[in-house]
């Protein structure tokens, strides 16, 4: 069934995106895919963004695994295009919230169809920002800046109950800090629908920052991005260490 060996496209220091956007140097990969910086000249000053790529579905396995089951071509497109709108929900989400000066600020998006075969490139830009991980490495963490981050994060979490949204998978990788020093929350629920992509996912977040509610997959509501959030603090009070853990040896 199809031709699942097709080549798809790739994105290397060079490329360029959204018509001028250059991508300068790759970022990080996680789950939920790569992130670059790209920068444009613009009135002779260069400007900065971070951008994600999402990759639907993954990989060429991917494809063959669904296809595996019998189901057609069609069929195998619809199910991967499913997970295309909820990532562009998602989107929708981001760009509902982005008044709040704590989260991550959407700039724009776009969407690429594969060529001849099954599959899409989901490209997000977003504003440049350090991850709270590689910040953490260059400063040192006192109970003020704990204090600060928490009373920040508290803000947007209740901005988002507000709008009628919660984060589910609140961890340092999904925390965000400017040059100014401001913490912002970034990816609303993008990463959860990637990893469904590969296997119904049952349990949303990431363990170790996961209330216990839902890892027991019982009901649950806003509190558990409370839950989250206090184990993130516990953490970098801690010297990075998770609770319930034996002391770290020394």
């Amino acid at each position: 069934q199809g031709n699942w060996g097709i080549v798809m496209m790739e994105y290397t220091i060079g490329s360029i995106v959204f018509d001028d956007w250059e991508i300068v140097q790759e970022l990080g990969e996680g789950s939920s895919g790569k992130v670059f910086e790209i920068q444009k000249n613009l009135c002779g000053e260069k400007i900065k963004s971070a951008l994600k790529i999402i990759r639907i579905p993954k990989s060429v396995s991917d494809i063959r695994t669904v296809a595996s089951e019998g189901m057609s071509e069609e069929a195998i497109s619809n199910y991967f295009r499913g997970f295309v709108d909820e990532i562009l929900h998602e989107v929708k989400v981001m760009i509902s919230l982005k008044d709040h000066p704590n989260i991550v600020k959407y700039e724009d998006h776009t969407v690429i169809a594969h060529e001849n075969t099954v599959g899409w490139d989901i490209l997000i830009r977003m504003e440049l920002l350090q991850t709270l991980e590689e910040w953490q490495m260059s400063h040192d963490i006192q109970e003020s800046t704990v204090l600060n981050l928490g009373c920040e994060m508290c803000s947007v979490l209740a901005y988002a109950v507000d709008q009628g949204v919660m984060h589910r998978d609140i961890k340092p990788g999904n925390i965000f800090v400017d040059a100014m020093g401001n913490f912002k929350l970034g990816d609303f629920g993008i990463s959860r629908t990637i990893e469904k992509t590969t296997g119904g996912l049952s349990k949303k977040g990431t363990e170790s920052y996961m209330a216990p509610e839902v890892y027991l997959g019982k009901q649950y509501d806003e509190l558990i991005d409370v839950y989250s959030l206090g184990i993130v603090l516990y953490k970098m009070l801690n010297h990075n260490r998770l609770p319930f853990y034996p002391p770290a040896p020394r």
